[in-house]
């Protein structure tokens, strides 16, 4: 499923969550987000997770999550816990939907962070449009408790499954960035695929990091 908006993702450019659960499925993820900018967002944040369904559309995934800096040592910095609620049946309206909530904390100090996270899809033939909207709430020692909010828009075009290029823009507090992605998929036994992602957004602000690259490689079971 992948995803975060949480204390870690500073530079907002993440993978793009889809409102589907196959049941029965399980997967484990590697994921990698990096922003380069003059500020605290340059560096690098890395996620390792562990999902699985709980019923036909109920999936929940754990991660650990690893920050470095300049190049540096990774350093464990937090825990999150997802879970998506696919509400609708695929193809049953105009538009597939699903909420996601996720609950992250701080591996050193008590800070946490909550966020809620609609999420829409439709299809035009081979061109698929992907919604995500979150609103996520910081608190603890040194965090201002205010409420932050997050867009993302993708637009994919499904040349085959092991190849799907698109493009991604997003938005927060301190972002607008607009980018190329690249993604696909890799059938290797019954039941069992791998699927991979890698794509880069260029600030549109001086607010923005001037470059921000996220990559994911999932593999499900």
């Amino acid at each position: 499923v992948g995803g975060g908006c949480g204390l870690a993702d500073g530079n907002g450019v993440d993978t793009v969550y889809h409102p589907y659960v196959q049941p029965l499925e399980r997967d484990l993820e590697i994921r990698l987000t990096h922003a380069h900018a003059d500020s605290l967002l340059d560096g690098q944040t890395w996620r390792a997770g562990y999902g699985q369904s709980l019923s036909d559309r109920l999936f929940a995934e754990a991660y650990l999550i690893a920050q470095g800096h300049d190049m540096g040592s990774l350093d464990v910095s937090g825990y999150e816990v997802e879970t998506l609620w696919q509400l609708t049946e695929q193809g049953q309206y105009a538009a597939d939907w699903a909420v996601l909530g996720a609950f992250e904390h701080a591996h050193h100090g008590d800070s946490r962070s909550g966020s809620l996270m609609l999420i829409g899809e439709r299809q035009w033939g081979r061109l698929v449009g992907t919604l995500n909207a979150s609103v996520s709430y910081e608190w603890g020692p040194g965090v201002h408790d205010e409420p932050e909010t997050r867009l993302t828009l993708q637009s994919r075009y499904r040349y085959s499954p092991r190849l799907e290029p698109a493009v991604e823009f997003f938005a927060a507090e301190n972002l607008r960035a607009l980018g190329p992605a690249l993604m696909g998929t890799e059938r290797l036994a019954p039941g069992r695929r791998l699927h991979w992602e890698a794509g880069f957004a260029v600030g549109l602000d001086h607010a923005s990091p001037d470059l921000a690259l996220r990559g994911k490689l999932e593999y499900e079971f």
